[in-house]
């Protein structure tokens, strides 16, 4: 696809978008519904600085593409040093296979599909919910609840989210493109891995992992791509533009920022040197090893004793095999980590 076939789909998206009065009506009416819920402890806002400086954990943001079914075995291992945010289409896929996830984020005003997806064993899981949610979907939770003063509502309803929940959040479409902007600049957390976002899908026209997770979207257009790996791929204008925008973002958060991608999708495409892209094991394993040096650095009392450590990190500043890693961006990201 190229820029202009983006970009004449996606005003098509747009514009439809604007003129369905059915939809905007379901989010002033979900709104309206969930107004009495909304209140400053539990706005999004209450989460600033969540994961920041000595408290860093590196998040790691899984959606539902189908590879995810390579990645869940290791998500079940985690450790402290972790965090994992879901999309709601993601989550009964991760129970099924013994994973829970720290937070579940959900955009969707759906009444059909969504409370379906929150129905489930959720009690020690926070939600990250949009303010225009199906109340309905809402009442499946049993987990702490915080909300996202996200969507298109009337201009009464975003006065009144704001003087209960705080200014309007960004996003870029999707459930992990608002993901990624909530732990990056809310959270403040500096380590994200992506998780099950190809953004692009095989032949078969499959892009969930668990095709019982959703429905199947009809695909009226669909354009060829090459992903990461220069493989033949498809795609649709909305899923090239939630790649276009947290490839974008990533590049605004760097430096500063250290992001890794374990789908093998469309994301480090255009911004290789921003995305590192590897393995799930050895990112995780790679993280942890981070970290324990970040935490050794900060235990240091002088300065000479920092450097000493840094400089017995140089003899394994080799090439890795995992594509497109190598460790003087990961030594970079340990004196990021020892900063903090």
């Amino acid at each position: 696809m190229n820029i202009h076939q983006w970009k004449k789909h996606i005003n098509t998206v747009n514009d439809s978008f604007k003129k369905d009065k059915a939809i905007h009506n379901q989010w002033n009416v979900h709104t309206e519904a969930n107004l009495p819920k909304f209140n400053r402890d539990n706005s999004i806002w209450a989460l600033d600085f969540k994961y920041y400086g000595k408290d860093e954990k590196a998040i790691i943001l899984v959606g539902s593409s189908p590879s995810l079914k390579n990645d869940v075995k290791y998500l079940r291992d985690i450790d402290d040093v972790f965090r994992i945010v879901c999309a709601n289409s993601a989550l009964k896929f991760l129970l099924k296979n013994g994973v829970k996830p720290h937070y579940c984020i959900c955009l969707d005003s759906d009444d059909i599909d969504i409370p379906k997806h929150l129905d489930c064993d959720n009690k020690d899981i926070t939600l990250l919910a949009n303010t225009a949610m199906s109340p309905r979907a809402l009442d499946k939770w049993k987990g702490p609840v915080y909300f996202l003063p996200y969507y298109s509502i009337r201009k009464d309803l975003i006065i009144k989210i704001k003087n209960k929940l705080g200014k309007m959040i960004q996003g870029g479409g999707n459930s992990m493109s608002c993901a990624l902007w909530i732990v990056s600049v809310i959270f403040n957390s500096k380590t994200i891995i992506f998780c099950g976002n190809e953004y692009c899908f095989d032949k078969v026209k499959d892009y969930y992992a668990d095709k019982n997770a959703s429905k199947q979207e009809k695909m009226e257009v669909i354009y060829p791509v090459k992903d990461i790996l220069d493989r033949d791929r498809w795609t649709q204008p909305a899923h090239y533009s939630y790649a276009m925008w947290i490839e974008k973002c990533c590049q605004d958060l760097t430096p500063g920022g250290f992001f890794i991608d374990t789908s093998f999708g469309l994301l480090g495409t255009d911004v290789d040197s921003v995305i590192q892209i590897m393995k799930m094991e050895d990112a995780i394993k790679k993280i942890r090893w981070s970290f324990k040096i970040r935490d050794k650095l900060n235990k240091t009392k002088t300065e000479e004793e920092r450097l000493k450590i840094i400089a017995s990190l140089l003899p394994k500043d080799e090439p890795s095999k995992v594509y497109h890693y190598h460790m003087p961006e990961h030594r970079e990201r340990i004196l990021q980590l020892a900063r903090g």
